[in-house]
């Protein structure tokens, strides 16, 4: 499964750490683990997706969120 980088910033939005599209670019940059954007369908202006999983992983291992919580903002209920 894979976000677009305007997608994760609502995500990290809800979980109170970034708040912008570039802040989170950054974060993707650095942190997050990039796909490449399978087809122009993605309502997107970069040329690549960002992998759900890195996203997650990183929540709750390098930022020591609580699981529940970054599962509610990522899949938007709880898992």
């Amino acid at each position: 499964m894979s976000y677009t980088v305007e997608n994760v910033s609502r995500v990290l939005n809800r979980l109170d750490m970034c708040f912008t599209v570039d802040a989170s670019k950054r974060l993707v940059d650095r942190k997050l683990k990039k796909v490449e954007r399978p087809s122009h369908h993605y309502n997107t202006s970069f040329n690549y997706l960002v992998d759900v999983q890195s996203l997650e992983e990183y929540s709750i291992n390098e930022c020591r969120l609580d699981a529940n919580l970054v599962h509610s903002a990522i899949y938007g209920g709880n898992q």
